[in-house]
């Protein structure tokens, strides 16, 4: 959490034993643990919160999200299906559009 060396350390604590005394220091280290413990459980108390939170509102997103992944399947399931069967114009004579034997428009032909 906090990268604090043990010179750094030592040299708060002097400063800390000549402001406050020797007398008072122990009190005071008490306290400002209870407050850093009471940061840190409310702090854990607000994280597991808001996980609640998040999963509560993700989870019936997640069932849509499935819903439609199945719902896509389903469909790419058809049209590969369909890819397959032959077209009902397949085998009469008719030519593709792309075939040599189809016949060329002309603009002319297009707007008239």
């Amino acid at each position: 959490m906090f990268s604090i060396s043990p010179a750094e350390i030592l040299t708060i604590a002097v400063v800390a034993l000549l402001v406050f005394g020797p007398k008072r220091l122990p009190e005071i280290a008490r306290k400002a643990g209870k407050i850093i413990r009471d940061i840190r459980d409310t702090a854990n108390d607000l994280k597991s919160g808001l996980e609640a939170e998040y999963e509560t509102t993700l989870e019936p997103l997640k069932d849509i999200r499935d819903s439609m992944q199945e719902a896509i399947a389903g469909v790419e399931g058809q049209v590969a299906g369909s890819a397959r069967t032959p077209s009902p114009s397949a085998g009469t004579g008719i030519p593709a559009p792309d075939s040599e034997d189809a016949p060329d428009a002309s603009p002319e032909d297009i707007g008239s």
